[in-house]
């Protein structure tokens, strides 16, 4: 069983999120979760070969997925199709809880004629990067049944996991040719927009401790400075700068939760110049000075 890592995204070398599967020999991580405003796991763009699903039953939320902000209420699910870059927002000055449940399409190929017929037309579809089911809509109470009943009694049945994720892909399929696109111009423009973000996360990822200009993450993406603010704040509603910033207080978070490190030493590994400067960056994505941060984890 794998070890949960709440707030924590782990990258692979390509920058795509390394999933924390419930189960390391079983491509699916199925949780019923939460989100709440400034909390670690909040406005943190990624993407994955994945699909997601998300439904919310507590509350309201928001999701971006390539650019494009949806609010979830309750009763509400979105499908997020394979690779897009996507990312939680709280809505609300509460908690909202839903169901999230992230799988691998290869756990439904049970065959090639699945897999060419069912399945890839579906994830290789740069016109749909999601779906989404509104409460009032005729078949969004089957999809929040489903996912609720998955993340009740299927967590740990690769059976009934199966069977859920055939049954959820039924329903994507009967929606499929209604489901949100955009102009083929729009896609082509996006997709060059969204491997140019995909490259310059990766560099900040690789060197977010160091000194790092605008300069350098916009020609890590091969563009100019004016595009590269553009594509960010277009995709990640952040600055490069403030993306970066928002990176190394996560770092900075991380490090919290896993040791007693003074905050000088936390500082200088995540790239700041001082500690000072540390608390006021990181008090203004966690609404909370680093210390207090750690004091909530202390009686958490």
């Amino acid at each position: 069983m794998a070890t949960p890592k709440r707030g924590i995204i782990m990258k692979r070398s390509d920058g795509s999120e390394v999933v924390n599967y419930n189960n390391d020999s079983f491509p699916t991580y199925i949780h019923d979760g939460y989100i709440f405003p400034g909390c670690t796991w909040e406005r943190v763009p990624h993407y994955h070969d994945d699909v997601e699903f998300i439904s919310v039953h507590s509350g309201s939320m928001g999701y971006s997925v390539d650019g494009t902000n949806i609010i979830l209420k309750k009763g509400d699910t979105i499908f997020v199709n394979s690779d897009r870059i996507h990312y939680s927002f709280s809505t609300e000055n509460r908690v909202t809880r839903y169901v999230i449940a992230v799988m691998h399409p290869s756990i439904i190929c049970s065959s090639f004629a699945v897999e060419t017929k069912a399945i890839k037309p579906v994830i290789t579809d740069r016109s749909v990067p999601f779906i989404h089911f509104k409460a009032e809509d005729f078949d969004a109470p089957a999809m929040q049944n489903i996912l609720r009943e998955m993340a009740k009694d299927a967590v740990e049945n690769e059976f009934l996991i199966t069977k859920y994720f055939f049954e959820l892909w039924d329903i994507i399929m009967h929606r499929f040719t209604d489901a949100y696109r955009v102009h083929i111009s729009h896609i082509e423009e996006g997709d060059s927009h969204n491997a140019k973000l995909k490259a310059m996360m990766i560099f900040i990822d690789g060197h977010y401790n160091e000194q790092i200009t605008l300069k350098d993450i916009a020609e890590a993406g091969c563009v100019s400075q004016s595009l590269c603010n553009q594509i960010f704040n277009k995709l990640t509603e952040k600055s490069p700068v403030e993306y970066l910033m928002h990176y190394r207080s996560r770092k900075v978070a991380d490090l919290l939760q896993a040791g007693n490190m003074s905050m000088a030493e936390i500082a200088e590994i995540t790239g700041f110049s001082g500690a000072s400067y540390m608390a006021e960056t990181f008090k203004k994505f966690y609404k909370m000075s680093p210390r207090d941060f750690r004091k909530s984890l202390k009686k958490s």
